[in-house]
């Protein structure tokens, strides 16, 4: 394996080599012959030099030079002037040194006199680099411009944009004068040789420079633009993403940088644009590069470090876009030293790496072609950095290492698609053995099954003989429920069988001669019991002497299959199997009236499992989703096709699929004609419910007719009452129909509303105390048991149901409900008892007392007084809910002997609109509030106070207020009341909370403020 990866690994870093090698060969015919004699005292003798035979000359050496001074041709006519000093070309401004130099920024100019052998030929020279502007002058006139050099900043203009100039001397001599200014750079100068010679070397020479550049930017471009194609179309590895785009930085980076092929392209881009477009894409691209290494091999740095050393570049980057480049550009080189360290240390990490994996892993191969790729980079930034400083001669180092980072990338990327495709197969190959594996455990494990399957079968028939006739009408139609349920599980175990079968081509059919309708009658009176509760009916109306060449068991099994799926997806009307027979071909039609067929899905039901294709269905019911699939194979198989022949959404749904037809043959007739003297018990279409029993009501909601069937077995022994529901829909009417249900036995996976959602609906009008919901599921994993208690479910049975299991769970919940019902209404009736003695003492001596002043009014106070005790003594305890005006009238009468007894002390405000007098309210659930209010909240205040009543209907809720004047609650007390609790004292308003508490939308908040008052504002449902 790694003797296969390294041959193959030297056979593309070989192509990559020549590669190299060509384009090393090419670019060295541009670089100037470094034999050149230099120029001494300003001037340059090439006399002796032969321009054709050695090629292009450096213009290096001293120049004469004239600080502060813009001169121009014309000012030398006198040759030399007296204030020359020298200065070394190619170099920069580095500031006023002991034998001389030149200040960082300023200005000045720069002449040379050149001295060729011969004359009438046409020369040329380029300029590469000249901080920060210039003005070329050839024997008197102006050649060329970068920028506008000026002495002070007003007329400045920066600008530094390589150009070649051609030009013919008619003389031996040739005069070079060049006006330099710097004003906004680190360093101002002429950087780079000056090349020199003549037309066509020069030609040679920028076009070898122009074209390097070019195609460097093509490939970079190339690479970058494919990287994230693979990123975008393919995989979505975060490498190929940040490779790419390092890469398109670098586009960026290299059309501003050495030829400036932008600046060239687009002359009118301002200066300051185009070089902090220049320094941005420089520290952009070292921390996308930084980020790429990190997601190649996350060792390199933990996170946190990773923020720490991307930091101040972000912060140099984020200078540069909001600094004047004058300003920003003087830290440059600090974050350049600071960028170089932070790589060494990279490269530092890999090579620990490196040393640590061991063997030649394929790890241990990517991190080799990790350093290269990093110290290709280092190279190009340092080539890049010495080349502008005018260190190297030329940028060869940093092309090189850009064409080698590419490739070393490249090859890593391609080594770890490598692995990951080999991966990928190796998993595809055990993947595909598991699916060989699961195939055969599938296919034993359900012939297992058939076994005691169609022992089941077998006994049920011949209980159904029935020779003795022992058997009573009830007894046939149960086992017949047993026997079409056996078949019914037989029809999946042989869907199961087949798949695998047609997955492995060995599905084998035995075509013969079949009756039509016999096979969809058999089919029918499988499925009959499905039918139990849904106001569908199944309707036969094939004709006789309907004769296909199919294989009679797979020709029930497409039809069992279509069948049940119309019975899946219909609440109501009818589903018939029609057949008739045109151009020797049946066409066999299965319509029923159910929720139809969307039109982009009608050819996708027929596909394998095309239910997983999408979202599960939000109500938690899936089929098999291998019926329709497995009925168009074997139709297939058996000469003929199947479609959707039409469907609407809301009205219903054919399918049709074709077989051969035949001629009738008589002995295919007499054994047909056999099966029409069976004939099974017919079942009973009267209505489930069971509702003349002395026990608790139970409601059943399940969609299966099966399940319907064995709960109600299990519940009639236990003289329950059953209620019985196939819908989410049903089982709300039914909920109306029979408020009086004590529990719900609930399906989980249910069509249309599952029984989450119906749990969900039921919690909105009762509480978790009024309606125990045990939820039925065959999903007994913990998620979906927590989901059943999160939608309020108070129990679960696992199905299969055993018997006594569900019986015990039913009874404690039942026992739980009426055990809770009976404490609170016990609770009320003790609260309802509750007659404070001093209350009727101070009430009677009250009346005694103005049966010597006020007669009448002793009378009144008798009549208020009989009521409240009539109110009070004769309520039934039993009953939790009054009308609105009762309660309304023993609040009268209670505030009224209040107000006999202490006179002007309080003043009582009630409210209320008449429409609401009969709307029932929980009993006592208002006259506490109110007594409260002035017992304790006015009497213990000095001076009057006043309680206010008011009752409002919202939409679909009554609010009502009490609020007082008084002396306000204790913030303890308070927090006590609020919580429900009972610390010392009467019963009222805990029991009061509570039964509020059981009433799903009722609500209670007390709001009190020592000394300011007591405001109590209770929510009910209107209905």
């Amino acid at each position: 394996m790694s003797r296969e990866f390294y041959r193959k690994l030297v056979g593309i870093g070989s192509i990559f080599a020549i590669s190299i090698v060509l384009f090393i060969g090419v670019y060295s015919q541009s670089i100037p012959n470094p034999s050149s004699p230099p120029a001494k005292q300003g001037v340059l003798d090439l006399s002796d030099w032969d321009f054709r035979g050695s090629g292009l000359v450096r213009l290096d050496g001293e120049w004469e030079f004239y600080e502060d001074q813009l001169l121009e041709p014309s000012d030398f006519r006198q040759g030399t002037r007296p204030e020359a000093a020298y200065l070394s070309v190619p170099g920069t401004w580095k500031g006023k040194l002991a034998d001389g130099g030149m200040t960082r920024k300023g200005y000045g100019t720069y002449r040379l006199k050149v001295i060729v052998p011969v004359t009438d030929e046409v020369f040329g020279l380029k300029m590469r680099s000249v901080r920060m502007s210039h003005r070329l002058f050839i024997n008197g006139k102006a050649e060329g411009e970068s920028g506008l050099p000026a002495a002070g900043m007003d007329e400045y203009r920066p600008g530094n944009t390589p150009y070649t100039t051609f030009f013919h001397t008619g003389s031996r001599e040739v005069e070079i004068v060049i006006q330099v200014s710097n004003h906004v750079f680190v360093t101002g100068g002429i950087v780079n040789s000056i090349p020199f010679g003549l037309h066509h070397a020069m030609t040679k020479m920028n076009g070898i420079q122009l074209g390097t550049d070019i195609a460097m930017i093509l490939i970079l471009g190339m690479f970058g633009s494919y990287h994230l194609s693979l990123y975008f179309i393919g995989r979505r590895e975060r490498s190929y993403l940040l490779s790419g785009f390092y890469m398109l930085i670098l586009v960026v980076q290299k059309s501003l940088f050495g030829e400036k092929i932008l600046q060239r392209t687009l002359p009118d881009l301002p200066f300051e644009i185009a070089y902090k477009l220049l320094d941005v894409s420089e520290f952009l691209s070292a921390a996308v590069i930084i980020l790429f290494f990190c997601t190649v091999d996350p060792r390199l740095m933990s996170p946190r470090r990773r923020k720490a050393v991307l930091a101040p570049l972000a912060v140099y980057v984020a200078a540069v876009v909001v600094l004047p480049y004058h300003e920003h550009i003087q830290a440059k080189y600090l974050f350049y030293v600071y960028l170089g360290i932070a790589i060494l240390c990279i490269i530092g990490r890999m090579i620990y790496l490196y040393g640590k994996s061991g063997g030649l892993s394929s790890e241990r191969r990517e991190q080799a072609l990790f350093i290269g790729g990093i110290v290709s980079l280092l190279l190009f930034l340092v080539d890049g950095s010495l080349y502008a400083e005018n260190l190297v001669p030329t940028d060869l180092a940093g092309k090189f290492g850009v064409i080698s980072f590419i490739i070393f990338m490249n090859i890593l990327l391609a080594v770890r698609f490598s692995n990951a495709y080999a991966k990928t197969e190796s998993l595809t190959h055990q993947l595909t053995i598991s699916n060989q594996l699961k195939d055969e455990f599938l296919t034993n494990t359900s012939h297992e099954i058939k076994t005691p399957l169609h022992g089941i079968m077998n006994m049920t028939s011949y209980l159904l003989d029935d020779e003795e006739n022992n058997l009573t009408a009830k007894q046939k139609q149960n086992l017949w429920l047993i026997k079409d349920t056996s078949m019914k599980l037989s029809m999946l175990i042989h869907d199961l069988i087949d798949v695998t079968r047609l997955k492995h081509g060995e599905l084998r059919l035995q075509q013969t001669v079949v009756d039509v309708k016999v096979a969809a009658q058999i089919v029918c009176d499988v499925l009959q019991f499905e039918l139990a509760g849904k106001a569908v009916r199944l309707v036969n109306q094939v004709d006789s002497d309907v004769w296909v060449l199919a294989d009679e068991n797979r020709l029930r099994q497409v039809l069992y299959n279509l069948v049940h799926n119309a019975i899946k997806h219909t609440d109501q009307g009818t589903i018939e199997i029609t057949a008739t027979v045109e151009n020797e071909a049946v066409y066999l039609h299965v319509e029923d009236t159910g929720t139809g067929i969307p039109p982009e899905r009608r050819d996708a039901i027929f596909e394998y499992f095309e239910q997983l294709d999408g979202l599960l269905p939000q109500d938690g019911y899936t089929g098999m989703g291998v019926g329709l699939y497995i009925s168009r194979k074997l139709v297939e198989r058996m000469g003929g096709d199947i479609r959707v022949a039409w469907s609407e959404v809301g009205r219903g749904t054919s399918i049709v699929f074709t077989l051969p037809a035949v001629k009738r043959i008589p002995v295919y007739r007499e054994a047909a004609s056999a099966y029409e003297e069976l004939r099974r018990v017919a079942f009973d279409d009267a209505p489930l419910d069971i509702v003349n029993q002395q026990g608790d009501t139970i409601l059943i909601v399940d969609d299966e007719a099966s399940n319907i069937h064995s709960l109600l077995t299990i519940l009639k022994r236990h003289r329950y009452n059953v209620v019985v529901a196939f819908s989410a829909k049903e089982a709300m009417d039914k909920m109306k129909q029979h408020p009086d249900v004590d529990l719900v036995i609930l399906d989980v996976m249910m069509p249309g509303t599952s029984g989450i959602e119906l749990c969900q609906t039921l919690r909105t009008h009762y509480s978790i105390l009024d309606l125990p919901i045990l939820f039925a599921t065959a999903k007994d994993t913990t998620q979906d048991i927590a989901l059943g208690f999160r939608a309020g479910a108070n129990d679960y049975v696992t199905k299969p149901f055993d018997g006594e299991t569900l019986i015990a769970r039913i009874q404690t919940l039942i026992a739980m409900k009426t055990s809770i019902q009976e404490a609170i209404r016990n609770e009320h009736a003790f609260h309802q008892a509750q007659i404070k003695p001093h209350f009727l003492y101070n009430a009677l001596s009250s009346v005694i007392s103005f049966c010597y002043t006020d007669g009448e009014k002793a009378a009144y106070l008798l009549t208020m007084l009989s009521q409240y005790l009539r109110y009070i003594l004769d309520m039934d305890r039993s009953t939790l809910f009054v009308p609105l005006y009762r309660e309304l009238e023993l609040i009268e009468a209670y505030v009224e002997i209040e107000k006999a007894r202490f006179g002007e002390r309080f003043d009582f405000v009630c409210t209320s609109d008449p429409k609401l007098n009969h709307i029932e309210i929980p009993s006592l659930c208002i006259q506490p509030f109110v007594e409260n209010a002035i017992r304790h909240g006015l009497f213990e205040k000095e001076g009057p106070g006043k309680v206010t009543l008011a009752i409002r209907e919202g939409e679909g809720y009554i609010q009502v207020t009490i609020e007082d004047d008084g002396v306000g609650i204790p913030d303890d007390l308070l927090y006590h009341l609020s919580a429900g609790e009972r610390k010392t004292g009467g019963i009222g308003i805990s029991n009061i909370r509570k039964r509020l508490d059981t009433i799903p939308g009722a609500a209670l908040t007390i709001r009190s403020e020592p000394g300011l008052g007591t405001k109590v504002m209770m929510y009910l449902p209107a209905s």
